[in-house]
């Protein structure tokens, strides 16, 4: 799918211990023990690691199906290629509660499909569309919806006004993403704000807004929401202009930080990283920096640092990893540029949902495109300083799990070279290849964020239309067939405390599993 479409609760309890092995000092985390969600954000955890307690049950079943989008057959045939240029929320899990999104409204079709016309139609009328959060509950085996929650969120506009400068977001529709904490769900609204809604009944408890009492209709809540161990929330607001939004530079850009308490601070990317030059290449306007339009804020281990990416508004290429203090406050920010010997600039693209991953000993990964190796890009692996510590040769629109084990950890990420093979890949702490698991149909692996459970089992969806389970060493645990994936969006996965998996595909959540386990 990727290869011709891109342009270029209960309380969080924090358990950190030192571990002396061979010598070495290794920092494990949980931010997730006990009681809190399954589930509960992107990556599972404020630090997106993607690992559960949990071991995964067999997928031989199929326990569940919900559709997620009505509209995938419109919005296939609006794009090149019949490709489903969508991320989706990953499903959250609460004990028997699941939470996902869910869109309704109207999609307007263009006339013919992918003309573009009569404007406004597709992609650039994607506004019409209404998008919900919907809660369901297990009863007597089966998925029951308890509530919905009709947000007013609408994403970042795909071109500008009257469809032109159409290499704003080549149709990729941004990503709503909503995150539990303790009883509440928190969910994207309009305007760069946030609600706040009761976990049990869906009803609203409160909205945030960083511009205060008014809301601005051309700032948008942009990426999924993060929550960290003791509740607070980060996500990042555009402001953007309301005619040009692509060809005009952003009017500003914002982390925003919620506190449990429901204080709400804000810094901008001007201030996050300073000083950037007025014309890239010494002859073109760079832009300001911003966020990618799809990048969660990650949270270090002890909760003192947040970590997320910028871009120059006008040149992907200028792009920076960027560390903040938990008041917002600056801390440091690390030029992608040339970082990888003999590549070309690492680059932040709007049509990924890559975000920053922290690992056990505290470093942080981020997955980059590069235009000049196909596409496919790089893990960047960095230390908590910004210093750049290892690469490895795949990392598009990717967000990687990690793998806690024997004093060390692995991680995994789906390694596609779009002519093939496609593998799923374990790498070492220091990057460098334990195993590969290639696909068995030579279809590419359409995961964005992998799933890795206590045993270190990995699961993730693949284009021809499986999920997957494999274990340790690259040798497959099973699969099960859902439906023709072929062209289908880069989903997540996720598992729940009952070793039930979450996967999407193709505009549908499935749910996967043992249909004997009690």
């Amino acid at each position: 799918m990727r290869s011709i479409i891109t342009k270029k609760v209960a309380v969080f309890t924090l358990v950190v211990g030192l571990i002396l092995v061979a010598g070495h000092a290794v920092y494990t985390a949980d931010v997730y023990a006990g009681s809190s969600p399954d589930w509960p954000q992107w990556g599972r955890s404020a630090q997106h690691n993607g690992s559960t307690h949990a071991v995964g049950q067999s997928p031989n079943s199929q326990l569940g199906k919900l559709l997620v989008d009505p509209f995938v057959a419109q919005e296939q045939a609006e794009a090149f290629g019949g490709y489903l240029l969508i991320h989706y929320q990953v499903p959250l899990v609460d004990g028997n509660r699941v939470f996902i999104e869910s869109k309704s409204g109207t999609y307007i079709s263009c006339d013919p499909p992918g003309s573009g016309q009569p404007y406004p139609c597709g992609p650039d009328a994607w506004n019409n569309e209404i998008w919900n959060e919907q809660a369901y509950a297990w009863e007597n085996g089966s998925l029951v919806q308890t509530w919905n929650f009709q947000s007013d969120w609408k994403p970042e506009p795909n071109t500008d006004v009257g469809g032109q400068n159409p290499d704003g977001l080549f149709g990729w529709e941004p990503v709503f993403h909503a995150a539990l904490w303790n009883g509440y769900v928190f969910v994207p609204g309009f305007g760069g704000t946030i609600y706040k809604v009761n976990e049990a009944n869906g009803a609203e408890v409160a909205q945030y807004n960083p511009n205060g009492t008014t809301i601005d209709p051309n700032s948008f809540v942009s990426g999924p929401l993060t929550i960290d161990q003791t509740g607070n929330v980060y996500y990042n607001v555009l402001a953007l202009d309301p005619t040009n939004p692509w060809s005009v530079n952003i009017r500003d850009a914002f982390l925003v930080k919620v506190t449990a308490s429901g204080s709400v601070s804000e810094v901008s990317y001007s201030v996050l990283v300073p000083n950037q030059p007025h014309r890239c290449f010494g002859l073109y306007p760079c832009g300001s920096q911003r966020p990618g339009v799809n990048v969660a804020p990650a949270v270090s281990n002890d909760g003192s640092t947040i970590y997320t990416a910028s871009v120059a508004h006008f040149f992907s290429t200028y792009s920076y990893m960027v560390a903040a203090n938990s008041d917002l406050t600056p801390k440091w920010q690390t030029s992608l540029a040339r970082i990888v010997k003999n590549s070309g600039p690492g680059e932040i693209l709007d049509e990924a949902s890559s975000s920053p991953v922290v690992t056990p000993d505290s470093n942080i990964l981020f997955g980059v495109s590069e235009s000049s190796d196909g596409g496919a890009g790089y893990m960047l692996k960095f230390n908590n300083r910004g210093k750049h510590l290892a690469s490895y040769s795949w990392g598009w629109d990717v967000t990687p799990a990690v793998y806690q084990h024997d004093g060390t950890y692995s991680v995994i990420t789906k390694d596609n070279h779009y002519k093939g093979p496609y593998y799923i890949t374990q790498l070492n702490a220091n990057l460098g290849v334990e195993w590969r698991y290639p696909s068995p149909t030579n279809f590419e692996w359409c995961v964005n964020a992998p799933a890795v459970d206590a045993n270190g089992t990995v699961y993730a969806d693949s284009e021809d239309g499986n999920v997957y389970v494999i274990n340790q060493g690259g040798t497959l645990k099973g699969s099960l067939f859902l439906q023709q994936a072929v062209g289908a969006a880069y989903t997540p996965t996720a598992l729940g405390n009952d070793g039930k998996i979450y996967t999407l595909n193709d505009g549908n959540m499935f749910v996967v599993g043992d249909s004997t386990a009690k």
